[in-house]
């Protein structure tokens, strides 16, 4: 019988050489899952979350991975002053976040500019919303009246409103100065009723994220908007955001907490009807931020307000 002397600085060795070998392919399966294949697929989109717990496999070919989609060669940066902080379709305004009117946004007046199927407070004092809510808005009573033969609602307010105590929107947003939202009361006969969500109104709650509106104060949600429910307050945000909240089932502010997440290394990337959307946040760093765009010059940047630059950018 032979005797063997296991050396014990061989059989170290041996071991580490078995457990580098045994890392790397786990590392590399780990990273390769997290970097494709974090994200949900529904009937309309696809959200890819990147420090998210969703996953449905079935999505895998519809990601579109931010990493490797053009690269930075594709972007380049711009510098954006601070007053920007406070314009676009994204910014917070509340009682305690108040809001500084830059006349930025482009408006029209809903005295001139409103299609047929819906009226006004009266038909003498201007109504200003922002421009590309307006055509939204035009948009969203049209196909009410189609879908439901009725054009009863009433825009009761926007920047200037009747909203108050008494009123048939019972309430003032400090948020209207932005031209982004539109107070709704509804024409019965000869009077004037307020608007509850119910009937064939509804129509409106459950449609209005299909033309870039959201429900600003929802139901079930008092505790993120220290405010109630009002069916009849509905803002403005553009339809990609209006369609990632209705997604989530996020309130705006819900929504805003969870832009900070997504950065221009690591985007939400949502696919609207087959066009895929990149957002990300840049944290304002004072007088001068700069931000990465898209060369293309598809892109869109709104302040939120408070923090943060949201960049949203679109690849036809």
């Amino acid at each position: 019988m032979v005797n063997r002397h296991i050396r014990t600085d061989r059989v170290v060795v041996c071991i580490l050489i078995l457990i580098i070998v045994s890392i790397f392919p786990a590392d590399f399966t780990k990273r390769f899952i997290d970097r494709h294949s974090d994200g949900y697929n529904t009937d309309n989109a696809v959200v890819i979350r990147f420090n998210g717990s969703i996953y449905d496999d079935t999505a895998s070919s519809n990601i579109v991975d931010p990493d490797i989609d053009d690269g930075q060669a594709g972007f380049t940066e711009i510098n954006v002053e601070s007053s920007q902080l406070v314009s676009g379709t994204l910014v917070m305004v509340n009682n305690d976040t108040p809001y500084v009117s830059l006349e930025m946004t482009a408006v029209v007046d809903l005295l001139n500019y409103r299609n047929d199927y819906y009226t006004l407070i009266n038909e003498t004092d201007s109504v200003i919303l922002n421009a590309e809510a307006a055509d939204a808005l035009n948009m969203m009573m049209k196909d009410y009246y189609d879908s439901t033969g009725l054009t009863n609602f009433l825009v009761y307010g926007t920047t200037n409103t009747y909203t108050g105590n008494d009123s048939y929107c019972p309430q003032y947003f400090p948020e209207s100065a932005t031209a982004n939202t539109i107070d709704l009361a509804v024409n019965v006969g000869d009077s004037v009723m307020s608007y509850d969500g119910c009937d064939n109104e509804k129509w409106i709650i459950e449609n209005c994220h299909k033309y870039g509106y959201i429900l600003r104060f929802p139901a079930g949600k008092t505790e993120k908007t220290a405010t109630g429910f009002y069916p009849w307050h509905l803002r403005y945000v553009g339809k990609v955001h209006a369609a990632v909240m209705n997604e989530l089932n996020y309130c705006f502010e819900e929504y805003l907490d969870f832009l900070k997440n997504y950065t221009f290394d690591h985007p939400l990337s949502y696919n609207l009807k087959g066009n895929m959307y990149c957002i990300y946040s840049v944290r304002y760093e004072g007088e001068i931020t700069s931000v990465p765009v898209p060369l293309s010059g598809n892109y869109t940047i709104s302040g939120n307000n408070t923090d943060s630059f949201i960049v949203t950018s679109v690849k036809f």
